[in-house]
């Protein structure tokens, strides 16, 4: 069964290449979007090898799918479940979320696109989340917890680890 549906999502993903492949000239943002949306919704993802190929279709390089795919939140790299983000910005970071950072980082080991070790969470930080008065915040599926303790990061992501079991 599992090979017969691996068929099928490559006989889908070449539908889609042929559909927005282009010879000579580089496809509009938009339409690469496009083409990566519909990628996603056949795959559930984009992966790396697939991002290639995407590149090759759409006549740009690798690294401008990659930062299209990390730009846009509705994009996602792997099959991941949960998304982890930590606020780094003036205030958060020295007032501990870097130390929360590392804590997260120390549990779910992610790899450099973020993916933590067992491919369920997405571990990323971002500059400032305009939330300066409640530092330090983190944010795990969609949901800001405001003032983080050391520890309580650690033990939220661990409760959903659990769920997962």
């Amino acid at each position: 069964m599992r090979g017969k549906r691996g068929l099928m999502e490559r006989r889908e993903l070449g539908e889609i290449l042929d559909q927005y492949r282009r010879e000579g000239e580089p496809l509009p943002q938009e339409e690469l979007v496009a083409m990566l949306r519909e990628i996603q919704d056949a795959l559930g993802c984009i992966p790396q090898g697939v991002r290639a190929e995407a590149a090759r279709a759409a006549g740009v390089k690798e690294t401008t799918v990659d930062a299209i795919v990390k730009l846009y939140p509705s994009l996602k790299a792997a099959a991941y479940r949960h998304q982890i983000t930590v606020c780094q910005g003036r205030n958060c970071g020295p007032k501990g979320g870097n130390s929360v950072w590392r804590e997260v980082c120390d549990l779910l080991q992610p790899d450099r696109d973020g993916i933590s070790a067992d491919g369920q969470f997405l571990v990323r930080t971002v500059a400032c989340m305009k939330r300066c008065r409640t530092a330090p915040n983190v944010e795990i599926d969609g949901v800001v917890y405001p003032a983080v303790q050391a520890g309580e990061a650690k033990r939220r992501i661990e409760e959903l680890m659990e769920k997962e079991v």
